[in-house]
């Protein structure tokens, strides 16, 4: 870079950094922001008298420094009023009253919106609130809610809560940087429209781009039913669904194994709103503006034609990153557009490094909470790592002269820069990692993306002017893309296309981002001291790998971690030697599509650097055990099942025995002897109930014992009274233990005195939901367990609960700290 260039490039890189640097030191800011500042302050004055900096960069910087850390502090450690509606999140009901004040986001059997709240009860309230509306599709079309509209429903106000697990999404943490604390649920049919709408510019806004949405995806819908397959089939249907998430940005109706085969395949991009879909808009309206300009003698004879028209395409540009959904890709790409707009009109030279500092910097200003959003950090990432990796390619190797050998170098070389930086963010939100990205992409973006997402975006366009060939467009559209989505389901299929990694910790990701700019400016100037900080980071790599695999494989203690699965059970058991067992994997029934096995089980794994099971153990076949084993079973490799000699006739315990079979996993079913192994040191032994004797499937929960040297862990399932009697006068199977496992998530109807008094355990564990329907655990057992002075370890309230032994004591910590 020449001197020009780095001085251009400077000042947005350190405001830039002092943005980040304000916004994380806000969120883990332990004392008053003003400390902070105050010391960022006198360590700035020290550095401005001693190196003298050119004084507008300081002063920047210290202004997005000091800006941004008291935003943060503000959105992490809130004043609520009395009207606030985290003052109502006390599990009654209440009537709410309040306006619609976001898009819809539909899903197969429900819809979610932000309600902003103005009463509850009799009194007034402020704060959002996410309301999601269950319904029936297929039964009866319901009309959405309209942006503005204002309403009235009955319902339990509940709070927004983290499964509060080590390494664990912080979704409270996410709700709360968009103002929402609390969630609500309703029928359609018991939510009172009264007719009131804010007519406001952006209301009326908003409503204008809802029924556009509407409008689309109703075309969609009509045009996938002429598709060949009546009804359509599988890849037609997710073929309107991604359609309708290419153009509007809705991804909600994308079934999970669709986005799971664009994740294998490396293709997850496609479906997120970006650069990509904000170019084809902007040069569409661009080159139909230049037409009809070109048409007027005044802006031929003053050549204004294409100025005029780079302004004018703000405007739709703008309109549709709203339209969109206005994710922080889709802020970004927007900026962007309009710096370099703006360049082109003043005619000054673009410099996309510093136009992506800029737009970074703009988003952190409006939005910091954004910098801890995914979409950014893939945005960023990603972006800035194809312009460095095109500036390193200018100043050493270039690119070939020949047009089309040069273009098809472009596409297969952006695609490899970006990998290079999405890669270890993608590992570490996603635990994917795709071997054939650069086939997959080189192949899909020309179809999808300038075949599939102009043909939808002209659907779009000519939908109110035209809509016949609206028809026309979206059914080829349709069709195309299903013939698409096989191709990916065919590649992903393949267990070499793709790969589950374990996911690296933050130093990892730091070291690799630092290495591959060392090593880049080391070939790019030729500088030794690139060269040796090159091979030091290497080194600290190496080092922070192998102390990872030494965790992993040689912990040197028992350690179980109790998993906060809600209403459900779900424990981790890792042995001194690194055998990894798992007790249960959680599970909610009903109309909960939420996936404990996905969200909950295999992310708390991957963190732990579990690739392998050496055995998975379900206690019986209840959903809120089971459910979350489907995709245990799909992406770990599991060596044994061991489970009762029960079975279940839902789906989800078929697929389980179907995966079980494909897999070639062992199936393990004690009887009523006690079946016994070891892993070093750490003896298992497992009871099965006899199956002549009749009662509940509760008590027929296997019943499991871990011994280490002098400390001992239960097991027993959700065993009730008749089945506790049972095993206290059970021969070869001593129920003493230090820790216990609350039977049946302290049920009312479990932990007997006869059974507390057999199992003598000093401390116990029970596992439950927040506030649950059950009303689990129970006073009296709790009671008990107090009697008798026993500890309580809920996860409820505390979050993940972890042990540690080393065969003598034993330690206890929770995720929680109350």
């Amino acid at each position: 870079m020449n001197a020009r260039h780095k001085l251009i490039l400077a000042p947005m890189f350190f405001i830039f950094l002092s943005c980040v640097t304000g916004i994380i030191a806000g969120h883990w800011a332990l004392l008053s922001p003003w400390i902070y500042f105050l010391g960022v302050c006198l360590a700035a004055i020290i550095f401005f008298i001693l190196s003298k900096p050119d004084k507008f960069i300081f002063l920047s910087c210290l202004a997005a420094f000091g800006m941004t850390i008291f935003r943060m502090a503000g959105i992490c450690t809130p004043d609520y009023s009395d009207q606030h509606v985290v003052r109502f999140c006390n599990g009654k009901s209440h009537r709410i009253s309040g306006t619609i004040n976001s898009l819809p986001k539909k899903y197969p059997n429900k819809t979610r919106y932000t309600i902003n709240c103005s009463n509850i009860d009799t009194e007034p309230a402020v704060g959002k609130l996410i309301l999601t509306v269950y319904h029936d599709y297929s039964k009866k079309s319901v009309r959405s809610l309209r942006y503005g509209e204002h309403i009235i429903l009955t319902s339990k106000i509940r709070a927004i809560r983290n499964f509060s697990n080590p390494g664990g999404y912080d979704y409270e943490f996410r709700m709360r940087l968009k103002g929402i604390t609390g969630s609500v649920y309703a029928n359609f049919h018991n939510i009172i429209q009264t007719g009131g709408l804010d007519c406001s510019f952006v209301a009326l806004t908003m409503r204008f781009l809802q029924r556009t949405r509407f409008r689309f995806s109703s075309t969609v819908a009509i045009a996938s039913q002429s598709t060949d397959e009546n009804p359509p089939d599988f890849f037609a249907k997710q073929a309107r669904a991604v359609l309708t998430a290419l153009v509007t940005g809705q991804k909600e109706m994308i079934h999970e194994s669709t986005r799971d085969d664009f994740s294998k395949a490396g293709l997850s991009h496609i479906l997120a709103v970006s650069g990509l879909h904000m170019s084809l808009v902007g040069f569409g309206f661009y080159s139909l503006f230049v037409y009809i300009l070109n048409r007027q003698p005044s802006y031929v004879i003053t050549g204004r034609a294409k100025k005029t028209a780079g302004f004018l395409t703000l405007l739709p540009l703008t309109i549709y990153a709203f339209f969109a959904g206005f994710s922080p890709s889709t802020q970004r790409a927007l900026i962007m557009a309009a710096v370099f707009l703006t360049s082109f009109l003043i005619e000054k030279e673009k410099d996309p490094l510093n136009t992506l500092y800029f737009a970074a910097c703009l988003i952190l200003f409006i939005d910091p909470g954004a910098l801890f959003s995914i979409s950014f950090q893939l945005s960023f990432f990603c972006v800035f790592f194809i312009i460095s990796g095109f500036i390193f390619l200018g100043k050493t190797l270039g690119l070939p002269e020949n047009k089309w050998i040069k273009r098809i170098c472009l596409t297969i070389l952006t695609t490899v820069f970006a990998g290079i930086g999405a890669t270890p963010l993608t590992a570490f939100y996603f635990n994917m990692f795709s071997m054939v990205q650069v086939g997959t992409n080189f192949v899909m973006i020309p179809v999808i993306g300038f075949l599939c997402l102009p043909l939808g975006l002209a659907g779009l366009v000519s939908i109110t002017f035209w809509p016949g060939l609206a028809h026309l467009l979206l059914t080829l559209d349709i069709h195309i893309l299903s013939y698409c989505l096989q191709v990916i389901h065919w590649v992903s299929g393949f267990d070499w296309t793709w790969a589950r990694v374990v996911t690296p910790r933050p130093s990892e990701i730091i070291i690799y981002y630092a290495l591959i700019l060392c090593l880049g400016f080391a070939i790019m100037e030729k500088n030794k001291r690139a060269i040796y900080l090159t091979f030091l980071l290497i080194g600290a790599g190496i080092i922070s790998t192998g102390q990872g695999m030494l965790k992993r494989f040689y912990p040197g203690k028992l350690v179980v971690h109790t998993l906060d699965v809600g209403q459900g059970n779900a424990a981790v058991i890792i042995t001194p030697d690194g055998k990894i067992l798992l007790i249960d994997a959680g599970g909610f029934g009903g109309r909960s599509s939420f996936d404990t096995g996905r969200y909950i089980v295999g992310p708390f794994l991957w963190k732990n650097w579990v690739y392998s099971l050496d055995a998975v153990l379900l206690t019986h076949p209840d959903s809120d055990h089971m459910n979350g084993l489907c995709f245990i079973f799909e992406n770990f490799k599991v060596r044994q099942w061991i489970k009762n000699n029960g079975t279940s006739s839902s789906l989800v315990f078929k697929a389980l025995m179907r995966m079980a079979e494909e897999k070639d996993i062992k199936i393990i079913t004690p009887g009523p002897d006690p079946c016994r192994f070891s892993w070093g040191q750490v003896r298992i032994n497992i009871l099965g109930k006899d199956p002549h004797l009749g009662d509940n499937d509760n008590n027929n929960s296997l019943v499991t014992q871990l011994d280490f040297l002098s400390f001992s862990i239960l097991f027993p399932g959700d065993i009730e009274k008749n089945r506790e009697k049972e095993l206290v006068h059970t021969k070869n199977f001593s129920l003493q233990s230090n820790i216990l496992m609350a039977p049946h998530h302290g049920s009312c109807s479990s932990s007997s005195e006869l059974f507390l008094d057999a199992v003598s355990p000093s401390d116990v564990i029970i596992s439950c939901g927040y506030m649950n329907r059950h009303k689990f655990p129970c006073r009296m057992v709790l009671q008990r367990y107090r009697e008798n002075r026993i500890s309580i370890f809920r996860t409820d309230m505390m979050g993940a609960v972890t042990l540690k032994s080393d065969g003598l004591g034993y330690t206890v910590k929770t995720h929680r700290n109350n």
